[in-house]
């Protein structure tokens, strides 16, 4: 008749084998040159806490959604500039070029009138860094309240 394994042999063969897992893991983000640290940062920016790095599309929601705030239901078209939104040079900026039509009012009464959106955003946090628009012939200028100037300043 079979005897009964002893529990102290059950719980050193479980922590042997979450010792050979976490030896594992460990040693995958030594070798793909991942700090431990960053990794549990990056576990919790997954989970929505904040992220490392934002893609086009983050840049493009989050200057999609700025337009929106600042233009409250005065936008009857909105679009991204495909060809002209890109990744800085240096990889820490999208530059993000928006075009729409928006209403002189909350009414949506009358012809809108097109404008044209310049929305920078940090590659790293997806952070806004400047947004900036212009109807045609018009000066350049931020949002009404933001203060900003031609150059962003």
């Amino acid at each position: 008749m079979p005897t009964k394994t002893p529990l102290r042999q059950l719980i050193a063969l479980l922590a042997l084998a979450l010792g050979i897992v976490a030896l594992s893991v460990v040693s995958t983000l030594y070798v793909l040159d991942v700090p431990v640290g960053d990794f549990a940062g990056k576990v919790g920016r997954s989970l929505g806490l904040r992220y490392h790095h934002a893609t086009m599309t983050d840049a493009q929601l989050n200057c999609e959604k700025k337009l929106n705030t600042s233009f409250k239901d005065r936008i009857s078209v909105m679009h991204m500039d495909s060809y002209s939104s890109r990744l800085s040079a240096d990889g820490e900026l999208y530059k993000i070029f928006l075009e729409a039509d928006v209403y002189p009012d909350s009414s949506r009464v009358g012809k809108p009138r097109e404008i044209f959106v310049s929305c920078f955003v940090f590659a790293s946090s997806g952070k806004i860094e400047r947004f900036q628009y212009a109807g045609d012939g018009e000066p350049v200028r931020g949002v009404e309240g933001e203060g900003t100037n031609a150059f962003g300043l």
